[in-house]
């Protein structure tokens, strides 16, 4: 799973991994650099958090959350529908572990928008906004990192696996960029930048950072209207904690877990993931995004669905969700599965596959006050169009944004001066509670 064919898709992009926090990454910012946000972002309601899991390449509407077992064999897919522990909802054959927790997520089966390729889509699902070339806009992590600001020695938001661009900060900046936590999965498992600089004794340290205070103090008496100048001190102490205290090193700590919680989770690079996301978002982590590749099924679809995407995420989200509701942590954890589009309802038979399709697709959705073990919205007899109650795009940014306690309707102001909505234009689903 960790050949870069698996994340990859069909426009020949690569999922890269950035973000490095403690040397210059892919922003260009240091660790201090990125802390910047805890300065001035007091928030309210800073028990609220998120843990989307991002399906890159767009997942199979019609083979996981949505079948159609009626529809024609050039629609149908090689999958059967099976119950969930809700009466009603039912899911495919291969997701058996999140068919025993439908009372804990709600199914949006209508979500619907125009873009189609996956640069534009990602951009669009991460953000809210469709993409503009004069325009870069934060993903949900970002506003959240800066909304809620920081608990002290973890960082606001995190990203594992392989994170793409659209999961940024955008034109907030790179002090608002995610904390890149790599795959948890992998043997020997560490988090390079929580460690201290190997052979600088403490003391040395200390004595830098009260050099580096210094120098500070004589460029505010040169230059008293600095804001920048006077609040470095406070960004390289936030660094300091998370370098030197045990509260982020203990939260990324897997080795904490007994082997049968790791075991539940599955020994994969989603479960272990899931199952850090969940001791980040118990650490005061706002955000967590983890990053499944190799959605972007054009051939051997049902193969691929069946053998390697669909049982990680099926074990490590369904445990995931069974663990926050045991921990009490499901109220006020989100968590979110989707991709960028869909897939064709009819399938493409020379390849064995589906293409892309943006018109309709499923996300799950739970946590946060929302009602689980209902539906959304329903598509037609083909997956192919929303039939009843279309959701758009601006819709789920707009409910993702209330139900962390953000008030969508609240402007920023991007580097052209330009007003923006953090819920960009829409409504917020009054069907999840």
């Amino acid at each position: 799973m960790h050949n870069n064919i698996w994340n990859c898709n069909c426009e020949g992009v690569v999922r890269r991994d950035f973000l490095k926090v403690g040397a210059l990454g892919y922003f260009g910012l240091s660790l201090p650099a990125l802390l910047k946000n805890q300065a001035a972002q007091a928030g309210t309601n800073k028990e609220k958090s998120c843990i989307l899991v991002w399906l890159g390449g767009g997942p199979s509407h019609t083979d996981m959350f949505d079948l159609k077992p009626e529809a024609s064999s050039e629609y149908r897919g090689e999958f059967n529908p099976i119950e969930t522990n809700v009466a009603g909802i039912r899911i495919s054959e291969h997701l058996p572990t999140l068919a025993q927790h439908a009372d804990k997520y709600a199914l949006l089966r209508s979500v619907t928008s125009p873009e189609g390729s996956h640069e534009r889509a990602t951009q669009y699902l991460n953000t809210g906004y469709k993409p503009l070339p004069s325009m870069e806009y934060p993903s949900y992590g970002a506003i959240v990192a800066k909304e809620k600001g920081q608990a002290k020695g973890v960082p606001s938001y995190v990203t594992l696996l392989n994170p793409v661009d659209a999961h940024g900060p955008g034109y907030l900046g790179g002090e608002f960029a995610p904390f890149d936590g790599g795959d948890p999965s992998r043997p020997g498992y560490d988090v390079r930048d929580l460690k201290p600089p190997i052979g600088i004794p403490l003391d040395r340290v200390d004595r830098r950072r009260t050099i580096l205070r210094d120098m500070d103090d004589a460029f505010r008496r040169l230059d008293k209207s600095s804001a920048k100048i006077a609040s470095m001190e406070t960004y390289f102490q936030q660094a300091y904690d998370m370098v030197y205290s045990p509260a982020a090193r203990e939260a990324f700590d897997l080795g904490r877990e007994p082997v049968a919680v790791r075991d539940a989770y599955g020994q994969t690079n989603v479960g272990q993931s899931a199952l850090l996301a969940r001791r980040l978002v118990e650490a005061g982590v706002r955000f967590v995004t983890i990053t499944s590749g190799g959605w972007d099924t054009h051939q051997q679809n049902w193969a691929r669905l069946k053998n390697n995407l669909l049982p990680p995420v099926d074990k490590g989200v369904g445990t995931l969700l069974s663990d926050l509701h045991q921990r009490g942590l499901l109220d006020t954890t989100m968590v979110i599965v989707m991709g960028e589009f869909g897939r064709t309802p009819k399938i493409n038979t020379q390849r064995g596959g589906r293409d892309h399709w943006p018109h309709c697709r499923s996300i799950l959705i739970a946590g946060c006050g929302i009602q689980g073990g209902q539906v959304v919205g329903a598509s037609d007899d083909k997956g192919a169009y929303p039939a009843e109650r279309p959701i758009r795009v601006e819709d789920l940014s707009a409910t993702i944004m209330a139900k962390l306690d953000i008030d969508p309707t609240k402007e920023y102001h991007a580097p052209n001066g330009r007003p923006v909505k953090l819920g960009a234009t829409g409504e917020v689903i009054k069907e999840l509670g």
